[in-house]
């Protein structure tokens, strides 16, 4: 009867038949590489075939040594990491063994694909001018709907999302996504479709590089935005669609217009419209004082020269009335006149001597002890004449 084993009991038992098996420690295997990562100078990467894969790691590694969809030959020894439960081919060394077999595919199935003119621009749908409703062709989960929801809303929030769960990796990954185009095509209210899916190995991405998903895109109504993929992903639906998103998030952008942006272009707008009013009304209010100034000049010119008419005729009226000398004349007696008014003279800071009844004009009609009256501006004064001195 067989024993009955623990797990850690048969993975142990498994590791030592891979330890007793020289013939495993120093192994060539050659195949595709796929998921490379470098984690803490430790290179992981699996390496396959059209049947089978293998895990592989080797430690003190760069990036630098493989690259996705290379052909390499790997050197090192298989191990069974009993805890894990899993068998490893530790890599000692690497060296290049041709094309990866899947990256040929994809450049042999472009080569063709785009010389019957299936990528063409005639193909190319350009994008609404005012999208209200978009179509997602993505897993239900994970962070790609999310990063597109996330993104469409902020910049629209009023933007409807219809999403199409599908297959993105794997067995029937290819269906669903045409499926998916088909629904969402024939929708009257979807102005666009995405299709979308986060970055992954060659061989994830395979959904994504087929002759039917190309053929199908450039049949759709709608126009396509493809977003599968990191930045530096190509893949066969990028090319047969109208637009190439790098990233989801990017997609999300070209399909909407921000609100935000727009708001601030009404903005500028009705600033450049204030500006070019208050140049149409300087404009006019400049018109306006040229006019008055003409006016203004007319209206003087026709002053001045009723006022020289004017003057003519009171200079002809006076040459033929004589009355208007004899006035002048008059004039000029009673200024004269004014000059001899007594109060006139005292109003200029003089002053008048009486001797009794007689008005003094010189020192000499004057003996001493006389009695005067001065008489000022504003009143008179009384006095006796004490002494005389010669001028």
């Amino acid at each position: 009867m067989l024993k009955d084993l623990s797990v850690s009991e048969l993975n142990k038992y498994i590791t030592n038949i891979f330890e007793a098996e020289e013939l495993l420690h120093y192994i060539k295997v050659y195949g595709e590489v796929s998921g490379v990562s470098l984690v803490r100078g430790n290179l992981y990467f699996t390496l396959k075939d059209e049947n089978a894969q293998l895990s592989c790691i080797m430690f003190g590694a760069s990036s630098q040594q493989v690259k996705e969809g290379n052909q390499v030959l790997v050197t090192g020894g298989l191990k069974f990491y009993a805890k894990g439960g899993k068998l490893n081919l530790y890599a000692t060394a690497i060296a290049p063994y041709g094309s990866g077999v899947l990256f040929k595919r994809f450049l042999e199935l472009k080569d063709k694909l785009e010389r019957e003119g299936v990528f063409d621009d005639k193909y190319k749908k350009p994008l609404p001018e005012n999208i209200k409703t978009i179509g997602v062709v993505t897993s239900s989960t994970g962070a790609v709907i999310h990063d597109i929801i996330t993104v469409t809303h902020r910049r629209n929030p009023y933007l409807n999302i219809l999403i199409y769960p599908s297959k993105v990796q794997g067995d029937g990954a290819e269906e669903t996504i045409i499926e998916g185009l088909e629904y969402l095509d024939k929708l009257p209210e979807v102005d666009v479709i995405i299709i979308a899916r986060g970055g992954g190995s060659i061989e994830d991405l395979q959904p994504f590089n087929t002759e039917v998903l190309a053929r199908k895109i450039i049949t759709l109504s709608k126009p396509v935005v493809s977003a599968v993929g990191h930045e530096v992903d190509y893949t066969i639906c990028d090319f047969a669609s109208s637009i190439r998103a790098a990233t989801p998030s990017e997609a999300g952008e070209i399909v909407t217009k921000n609100i935000l942006e727009g708001i601030k272009d009404f903005g500028y707008s009705l600033d450049k419209l204030q500006f070019l009013f208050n140049n149409i009304l300087a404009e006019k209010y400049e018109k306006i004082d040229d006019l008055v100034a003409k006016n203004d000049a007319i209206l003087g010119n026709i002053l001045n020269c009723k006022s020289h008419t004017l003057s003519l005729n009171v200079l002809k009226f006076k040459q033929i009335n004589p009355f208007l000398d004899i006035e002048k004349a008059l004039d000029m007696e009673y200024n004269k006149l004014q000059l001899l008014d007594v109060t006139k003279i005292l109003d200029r800071g003089f002053a008048r001597v009486v001797c009794g009844d007689e008005i003094i004009k010189s020192a000499t009609n004057l003996q001493t002890g006389d009695e005067i009256k001065v008489e000022f501006k504003d009143g008179n004064i009384v006095a006796n004449v004490y002494s005389k001195g010669d001028k």
